[in-house]
């Protein structure tokens, strides 16, 4: 089981199948597979998710896959409270009223291709009117400081991708969260399972597990 493992991470993102239609029975499909998605991620304690699919069909339908994905939750931790909240374009959009003032167990960022070209185009002009202003210096512009913007636009950087398709590709995912994390192609046998999306956190934990050991070992042998 997920839940049982000993390093989860922080932030999980995931890139659901680009090959699917904005049809209506596809798009069903998608929010099922999406809503399934949080609520495995809800199960393992896992805080943060990002959901990424090329046409942004969650992001249109993302009322109804509140509501799915709330139910699923809640199905699956019976004896847990679960509040679950919902950004769009970096913004809180949807969430649920919590009058004892807990934050939200789950938060599910849904993003698009649009997300990241939008998101450079901002930063872009923002940095052009600062440079025209004076505020800041051409060389003061550095890749960490670009990054830093584009992640409060969109969301913060993840710690682990899964991509839910049967092969590896990214359809337009932003790069610049690319950057530290670690990736995984989530399908069993082509197929969307739980098997998969458990195998996935594993390898997670076993990795962070050695990079513990291996950063206990330096800085033992190092003093």
């Amino acid at each position: 089981m997920a839940s049982a493992l000993s390093k989860v991470p922080k932030h999980l993102s995931a890139i659901m199948d680009a090959e699917i239609s904005a049809e209506e029975a596809c798009s069903d499909k998608l929010i099922q597979e999406a809503a399934e998605f949080a609520a495995w991620s809800a199960a393992a304690g896992i805080p943060t998710i990002s959901i990424y699919d090329e046409r942004g069909i969650l992001k249109h339908h993302a009322a109804l896959f509140h509501v799915f994905a709330s139910l699923r939750i809640k199905t699956l931790a019976l004896n847990q409270k679960h509040r679950v909240s919902v950004y769009l374009e970096g913004k809180l959009s949807l969430d649920e009223e919590d009058h004892d003032g807990r934050p939200p167990s789950l938060i599910i960022y849904l993003i698009s291709e649009d997300d990241g070209r939008c998101a450079i185009g901002d930063v872009t002009e923002t940095f052009a009117e600062q440079i025209e202003c004076g505020n800041i210096a051409v060389e003061e512009i550095t890749v960490d400081l670009v990054a830093e913007q584009l992640h409060s636009l969109v969301m913060p950087a993840p710690d682990l991708i899964v991509v839910l398709r049967p092969e590896l590709k990214l359809s337009g995912y932003p790069p610049w969260h690319l950057q530290q994390a670690k990736m995984e192609l989530l399908r069993d046998n082509g197929k969307f399972s739980y098997v998969a999306f458990a195998h996935a956190l594993r390898n997670y934990a076993d990795a962070e597990r050695r990079h513990d050991c291996v950063t206990i070992c330096s800085a033992y042998y190092s003093t």
